[in-house]
């Protein structure tokens, strides 16, 4: 599909960090001017700068989980204690592949029950010695830039199952553009986990609202709860009353 390869192609060129466009007609196969077109519209949202001859991306490459999770972690440590609260015995969840997230289960007493999904490999991790979750692994293919699995045979059964609550992250968040991700290989499983929820969350700290990255997975509206540092702008505030979204920070 073409929003798929042009997902893809700005993904490739972020962290290339800077590519002809003969080497893009090559690698998806594609005509110059085709390649050209799709340059125009990430051009358009903000994701690469067009040069003669080619493309440059307008952000850094994709930072590795490891890197990523030592990134204002007493801000996320503060939003995981707001949102274990969240978290009920006999609850079915999905948690998200963010390092935000991926501590939410230690902050839960570990005899709790209850039905874990996920595609984060440190939330599997310790899903599987809690005597009392189910766990159900998301994906079967695992990125290592984002320490989560991802469907790579694009098979997946998780419609025929009833999730109550999903905890999500983003790289970046705008009344606009919505929840926003940085990695396009995510973006079939956060879509479909805030598809089959029924309600969701979002755990997201300061630094990442009033910015947008590669590509929405969910609109704002969508959300039912935003949890995170510290009190946000008023626009956001006027807008999440607008639409009965609860805020906790």
């Amino acid at each position: 599909m073409e929003k798929d390869r042009i997902s893809s192609m700005g993904n490739y060129i972020i962290n290339q960090g800077k590519v002809t466009t003969k080497e893009l007609s090559n690698k998806f196969n594609i005509s110059i001017v085709t390649v050209r077109r799709d340059l125009d519209k990430l051009e358009k949202n903000n994701v690469i700068t067009k040069i003669y001859g080619g493309a440059k991306a307008k952000s850094d490459k994709l930072q590795t989980f490891e890197q990523r999770k030592n990134l204002n972690s007493d801000s996320k440590n503060h939003i995981i204690n707001l949102a274990k609260n969240h978290i009920n015995n006999g609850d079915r969840i999905f948690i998200d592949s963010g390092t935000t997230t991926e501590n939410l289960l230690n902050y839960l007493d570990e005899n709790i029950h209850l039905t874990v999904f996920t595609n984060n490999l440190s939330v599997i991790n310790r899903a599987a010695i809690m005597k009392n979750v189910n766990l159900f692994v998301v994906g079967d293919y695992y990125n290592k830039t984002s320490n989560s699995f991802t469907y790579w045979s694009k098979v997946s059964t998780l419609e025929s199952f009833n999730i109550n609550k999903a905890f999500m992250c983003t790289s970046g968040l705008t009344i606009k553009d919505g929840l926003t991700n940085k990695n396009p290989i995510e973006q079939e499983i956060k879509s479909k986990m805030c598809r089959l929820s029924n309600k969701i969350y979002l755990l997201i700290d300061d630094s990442k609202i009033g910015k947008t990255s590669l590509m929405t997975y969910a609109k704002l509206s969508d959300i039912d709860v935003l949890i995170t540092n510290k009190h946000i702008n008023q626009e956001y505030i006027d807008y999440l009353n607008e639409h009965n979204i609860k805020f906790e920070f």
